[in-house]
């Protein structure tokens, strides 16, 4: 189980290195292409494993399909709601701006904050180009 687990694993995280921001459905029809025997299931199953340990980000954008993310250090996703293409944003001092933002909401709240999900929307040049 451990070596099938492992191959189908490997699997996805190729699939995610290729395709950007994919969905699951997206991952299993790609993997498809190139092992046809593999199951909806399995990837939604090895996905959730993934997200769970923290190997992947899970990007959940409202009532769109959620999105994976092999890139799990922090950045800003950024969706365009017309193609619903998401975008990476690399924010140079952005480690300090969400710690900053950590305290302030823990003195606030009392919470301390664990874990954050956090998008922006709006409409992408090519949409835009397109209206």
């Amino acid at each position: 189980m451990n070596k099938r687990y492992s191959a189908q694993k490997m699997m996805i995280e190729d699939a995610l290195m290729k395709l950007d921001h994919p969905t699951a459905t997206e991952i299993y029809e790609y993997i498809r292409e190139f092992y046809p025997n593999i199951s909806l299931g399995t990837v939604y199953r090895n996905l959730g494993l993934m997200a769970e340990s923290g190997e992947v980000l899970r990007i959940t954008l409202g009532d769109a399909p959620d999105r994976f993310d092999i890139n799990t250090h922090d950045h800003i996703h950024v969706m365009c709601r017309k193609c619903g293409e998401v975008f990476d944003a690399e924010i140079d001092n952005l480690k300090e701006l969400l710690t900053e933002m950590d305290q302030y909401l823990e003195g606030y709240t009392g919470v301390h904050i664990e874990n954050r999900s956090m998008y922006f929307k709006g409409v992408c040049s090519s949409c835009r180009e397109q209206s």
